[in-house]
């Protein structure tokens, strides 16, 4: 920095010289100046105007014009909207527009380089979670995850209680099941071969059959017989009683009954597993009474619908996967309808 000299008269009347640095005479010339917004002010009360009044001709809020006066940029909306006001508010006032835009501009410049940045203090307890922590923090989520679905289809076991099965001599006398032959009764012969039969019903036919009486001692030893001769077809072997699940679905219309082993997926909407097992034959599954469900298994001739009592045929055929089969009751009568 530049020095100067400065003259002033002693006590004894001399001059008196004195360097002074260039900093002091710049802070004794420094003498505050008027801003912007107390300019405005001072000639908006020299001609006695009102904020409300100027507010509705100018169409600025009262606010802002308020802000403009006690130089509070930071309640405007932005830089360009201030130099608008300014402007508008200066002319509406007989003062030059332009220059008070330039010295709005020169204010605004002065703020923003003598505003110190902000320095951010970062603590202890705002430090960020290394990556190791982060992908911690993924493995317990995905394990919460996986034990919270291990609960959910645990508890649907539990709640599905397997039905006692009927005692034997019950189900017999009820005639569920077929009654053991008595012991040294005559076994049902096998069934002949289907081109063996088709010969033996030609033959049978041309010729009339001639009735033999068997001996009492001997006993009746030949199988039975139908009109026209063939021997009578061995009815089906009754499906056992088995275990029934779904107990808690008081309201189920429709039931899934196996008639020998096979794995059952019945799912509601949005995926919700209802059932997932391994059906023995004489199993059963009362459905509940909701919309959307479906069923899948590998082997749809092994599956059972009975709707309200009624056997509605099977899911499928036998040995084809049936996939995604409705389980809505019009549906199954629909199907059960088209065969």
């Amino acid at each position: 920095m530049a020095k100067v000299t400065r003259l002033t008269l002693d006590g004894s009347g001399g001059l008196e010289r004195r360097r002074m640095h260039l900093r002091e005479i710049s802070e004794d010339a420094d003498a505050p100046l008027e801003t912007v917004g107390q300019d405005l002010r001072t000639a908006r009360q020299r001609k006695g105007e009102d904020l409300a009044r100027i507010s509705q001709v100018l169409k600025i809020r009262k606010d802002h014009l308020e802000a403009l006066e006690e130089s509070n940029f930071d309640a405007l909306p932005g830089r360009a909207y201030t130099i608008g006001f300014v402007r508008a508010y200066a002319e509406y006032l007989g003062l030059d527009g332009a220059l008070f835009v330039q010295r709005l501009k020169a204010e605004i410049a002065g703020r923003s380089e003598t505003r110190e940045p902000l320095v951010q203090v970062s603590t202890q307890g705002e430090r960020k979670l290394p990556p190791g922590g982060i992908v911690l923090a993924v493995l317990l989520l995905i394990a919460v995850i996986y034990g919270a679905y291990y609960l959910f289809v645990a508890m649907n076991r539990m709640t599905t209680q397997p039905v006692t099965p009927v005692p034997a001599r019950l189900a017999e006398q009820a005639g569920l099941t077929t009654p053991a032959p008595a012991p040294g009764a005559p076994q049902n012969a096998p069934n002949p071969d289907p081109a063996a039969s088709a010969s033996t019903a030609g033959s049978t036919a041309a010729t009339p059959a001639v009735p033999v009486n068997p001996s009492p001692s001997a006993g009746n030893t030949s199988p039975a017989r139908s009109a026209a001769g063939a021997p009578a077809t061995a009815p089906a072997a009754a499906v056992p009683q088995g275990r029934q699940y779904g107990g808690q679905n008081t309201a189920s219309r429709i039931t899934i009954r196996a008639r020998r082993p096979a794995h059952i997926l019945v799912q509601g909407r949005n995926n919700l597993l209802l059932m997932d097992r391994q059906l023995q034959a004489g199993d059963s599954y009362l459905v509940p009474n909701m919309v959307g469900l479906t069923l899948s298994t590998p082997d749809g001739g092994a599956i059972e619908f009975v709707l309200d009592g009624a056997s509605m045929g099977y899911a499928g055929k036998d040995g084809v996967v049936s996939d995604g089969v409705s389980l809505n009751p019009q549906d199954i009568v629909d199907r059960q309808a088209h065969g």
